[in-house]
């Protein structure tokens, strides 16, 4: 009997693991150029400046959600090639991803309170937020449901593991 899990070949982990990190890097260019980019931002509509400081924070802190999102996801394509994945710590990195898409909402609303209250945006500034509140929500319920079928298959391993 073959109780070796079907991987990922080693080309197709390589590249997404180097997509990951790829994309890892342009969060770092997106944290060094948001400043300036808000500082233009400023000065060509100086009567919102004051929103300069908390949307830049609100951007930054989504940024730096999104680049530990990469990381956690790294690691599990890392477990799922080395076939370890169907462990128990596996299940910590996906509750790991739902919060930081739980923190990434919670700095939308944030960012959509600041822009409300002081009577900036526009309607379809308003339908950018909401859907993307709704993505993150969608985003966080299908990794709760692979969680769960996660879950599953760690249960179903440990079973038979005990069988053997």
């Amino acid at each position: 009997m073959d109780l070796e899990l079907p991987r990922p070949s080693a080309p197709l982990a390589f590249v997404t693991q180097a997509l990951l990190g790829l994309l890892f890097l342009i969060g770092v260019g997106a944290i060094v150029v948001l400043p300036g980019l808000a500082d233009g931002a400023a000065r060509a509509f100086p009567e919102y400046s004051a929103l300069r400081d908390p949307l830049l924070a609100v951007t930054i802190g989504v940024v730096v959600l999104a680049m530990f999102g990469l990381g956690l996801v790294a690691l599990l394509v890392d477990r799922i090639f080395r076939g370890r994945v169907l462990m128990r710590t596996s299940l910590l990195w996906v509750d790991g991803l739902v919060t930081l898409l739980t923190c990434a909402a919670v700095l939308v609303i944030v960012g959509f309170t600041a822009i409300s209250r002081a009577q900036a945006g526009s309607p379809a500034l308003a339908v950018v937020l909401v859907t993307t509140l709704l993505l993150l929500a969608v985003l966080a319920c299908i990794t709760l449901v692979l969680r769960s079928l996660l879950g599953q298959a760690i249960s179903m391993q440990a079973e038979l593991d005990g069988v053997i």
